[in-house]
């Protein structure tokens, strides 16, 4: 479902880059050359991370002295959509783009593509591997400005709280909970993720647990009192209101306009 190679050499354009899957990026370390599509060359530079349609077929002429080749399914992919849904976002592999990191962000973004490698090779489950590539996604696409201000020890710690938050986002709301597990108090847990994500535990939460209820509500017919059984709620009232306060239309309303 991933893949992660570095690549490096002299490369000539009549030759395609290969990728195990059909969703690519290509991050520049050190190089000078082009990468050669239909709809143009463009300059290798360090820094520069390109995203590719799948397609495009990828072509690179000039020398590669460090790179990384990322190739991943539209099932990893999946969850980087789920959490960003603006439309920058969800163009950003309808065409080729690339995002220029200053060396500050890309020695980051190096950082959290070696860690993913070891995260690769120890054959980490699927949906911990969806976190980490929508965090890196984000992080290299500049669409978190939050991100770009945390160190690299921080993105790991925003990573290590995302798996906490999906495996229990169901079951648990208390803040001590969550702290216990990033290994912190609840006040220095809110003041990270107020760094982080500009909320607070219970914004982070029920923002994850509304995004479950929609797609609940989209992918199923299951009645609103079952949806609020499945995320936890003891009352079907109290997710009925709390999901009106955060979409502004009722549970019912968002499902039959979508």
């Amino acid at each position: 479902m991933i893949q992660l190679e570095d690549i490096k050499g002299n490369f000539k354009r009549d030759r395609a880059l290969k990728a195990e899957y059909s969703i690519r990026v290509l991050i520049i370390k050190e190089a000078s050359g082009l990468l050669c599509m239909n709809s143009g060359d463009y300059v290798l530079t360090p820094g520069r991370v390109f995203f590719i349609p799948e397609e495009g077929i990828i072509r690179l002429e000039g020398e590669v002295n460090s790179a990384y080749w990322l190739s991943f399914s539209s099932l990893l992919y999946s969850e980087f959509l789920l959490q960003h849904r603006d439309s920058q976002s969800r163009n950003l592999f309808m065409s080729l783009s690339f995002r220029d990191l200053n060396n500050s962000q890309a020695q980051k973004a190096y950082s959290l593509l070696e860690q993913l490698k070891r995260e690769i090779l120890a054959k980490r489950d699927v949906s911990y591997l969806a976190q980490y590539l929508s965090l890196l996604l984000g992080f290299s696409a500049v669409l978190n400005a939050e991100l770009m201000d945390l160190s690299v020890d921080e993105l790991q710690q925003v990573l290590r709280f995302r798996a906490i938050l999906e495996q229990y986002f169901k079951t648990e709301r208390s803040t001590e909970f969550y702290a216990a597990g990033m290994g912190m108090n609840s006040r220095k847990l809110n003041g990270f993720l107020k760094k982080a994500f500009s909320k607070n535990l219970p914004e982070v939460l029920y923002a994850r647990l509304i995004r479950e209820a929609e797609e609940l509500l989209i992918h199923t017919d299951y009645s609103i009192a079952i949806i609020a059984e499945i995320l936890g709620f003891e009352q079907a009232n109290s997710f009925m209101s709390n999901f009106k306060k955060t979409k502004g239309i009722s549970a019912l309303e968002f499902r039959r306009l979508n």
